[in-house]
C-alpha cells in the first residue's frame, strides 16, 4: 500500500523508491506483484513516469485509508502516544463516572477505558505501562505494593449492606431525606 501511494504522489518510480529509501526495481516489484494478485494495472507506464489507470483511482483513496489506519493502530500502542489507558472495574460503577467527567472536561485527551478482573493482573499492568492507571478498591496495603507503584484515594463510594431479614421483625418506616436541610 505505501508503495502504491508513493508512486502514485511521486508520478514516478525512482522518486517514489528514494522517498521509501529502497532500488527502484524493488518499486516496479512490489507494483507488479500487487497488480498480479488485483488482477489489475494499477498504473500505466509512460516514458514521464507513472499515471494512475482507472482501476488506481478507484484503489487509491482506499490505500489511502488503510495506511492511515495502520498508523492509528501503532499510535494506540505506543508508549506517549496512545491514548491515557485506564482499567475500571464498572462501566456503570463511580469510577466510570468520575472518567466520564473527566473526558467531559478534557476532550482532547483520548481515553482508553478497559477492564481488568484481577487486582494482580492490574498492578502488573501498571507496572509495565500497558495501562496507565487502575480505579478499584485493594485489599493489599500500601506499603506491600512493588516498588515504582502508588496509589491514591480518589473516591469513597458507599457500598450497600444486604443481610438476611429475621422472621417477625417488620422493616421500619422509611423517612423521606430532607433534601433542603443540604442547602440550608
Amino acid at each position: 500500500m505505501r508503495t502504491v501511494v508513493a508512486v502514485a504522489d511521486a508520478g514516478q518510480f525512482q522518486e517514489a523508491a528514494a522517498d521509501l529509501s529502497i532500488t527502484q526495481q524493488a518499486v516496479s516489484k512490489r507494483i507488479a506483484a500487487l497488480e498480479k494478485e488485483l488482477g489489475v494495472r494499477l498504473f500505466t507506464r509512460t516514458a514521464r513516469g507513472a499515471r494512475l489507470t482507472i482501476d488506481g483511482q478507484a484503489f487509491l483513496p482506499h490505500a489511502r485509508d488503510l495506511l492511515q489506519a495502520e498508523e492509528r493502530a501503532a499510535a494506540s500502542v505506543r508508549p506517549g502516544r496512545r491514548a491515557l489507558r485506564v482499567d475500571v472495574i464498572g462501566r456503570q460503577l463511580a469510577p466510570a463516572g468520575l472518567l466520564r467527567g473527566f473526558h467531559g472536561a478534557h476532550p482532547a485527551i483520548d481515553l482508553d477505558v478497559v477492564t481488568l478482573f484481577d487486582a494482580d493482573a492490574a498492578i502488573a499492568a501498571v507496572r509495565s505501562g500497558t495501562i496507565d492507571a487502575s480505579f478499584r478498591a485493594l485489599t493489599v496495603p500500601a506499603r506491600q505494593l512493588p516498588q515504582g507503584i502508588e496509589t491514591a484515594r480518589v473516591l469513597d463510594e458507599p457500598i450497600p449492606r444486604v443481610r438476611r431479614r429475621q422472621r417477625g421483625h417488620t422493616r421500619p418506616a422509611r423517612r423521606a431525606p430532607d433534601l433542603d436541610a443540604r442547602h440550608r
